[in-house]
């Protein structure tokens, strides 16, 4: 039941976020303590989130800079808005809980990270959150790429973080019957 509810915040959060954009981000953030501050183990679930927010903020504001990616109105302190940075929070708060199912299945992250993640780029820019400055094939290609990169990337992440600071308090199969 605790993996459904995980899923369903995560996309509760993506729709309001794409649809609402920096309106949300309060919201956003607020969801995003409360999941940490009921975790198990929350220094472990804060490093993760911490972590795969800033990598996913420094993949996409590279993207930002060579012109993959167009916000409007372009954001004033980092590269891409605060509203996307919430959104890759919202993210790795899944690693750990309705995607472990992925966690040492590296070939399959990557495979459902080079469909998953481009999807979702195309779904933002379908309800205008960000555009593509080259050709949208160009830009599918691109993610795709990345995306079958990044996913195992994250998982090794949270992973090592779980190795790092002791045994693994992860909700898998085993011990959620729901």
């Amino acid at each position: 039941m605790l993996k459904l509810v995980n899923f369903a915040g995560f996309q509760l959060l993506w729709w309001l976020l794409i649809l609402g954009q920096s309106q949300y981000v309060w919201l956003a953030l607020a969801l995003i303590a409360t999941h940490i501050a009921l975790c198990s183990a929350v220094l472990k679930e804060l490093l993760v989130i911490v972590s795969i927010g800033v990598i996913g903020a420094v993949v996409d504001g590279v993207l930002t800079l060579f012109g993959v990616y167009i916000f409007t109105p372009s954001p004033q302190i980092l590269l891409i808005p605060l509203w996307l940075v919430c959104l890759w929070m919202a993210f790795a708060a899944t690693l750990r809980h309705s995607l472990s199912y992925l966690r040492h299945k590296y070939w399959l992250a990557a495979l459902l990270g080079a469909m998953g993640g481009p999807a979702s780029y195309l779904a933002g820019m379908k309800f205008d959150a960000v555009q593509f400055g080259p050709d949208v094939f160009i830009v599918t290609a691109i993610l795709a790429g990345i995306w079958a990169c990044l996913m195992p990337l994250l998982f090794y992440i949270s992973n090592e973080i779980d190795a790092r600071l002791g045994a693994a308090t992860i909700i898998t199969a085993k011990n959620d019957k729901g």
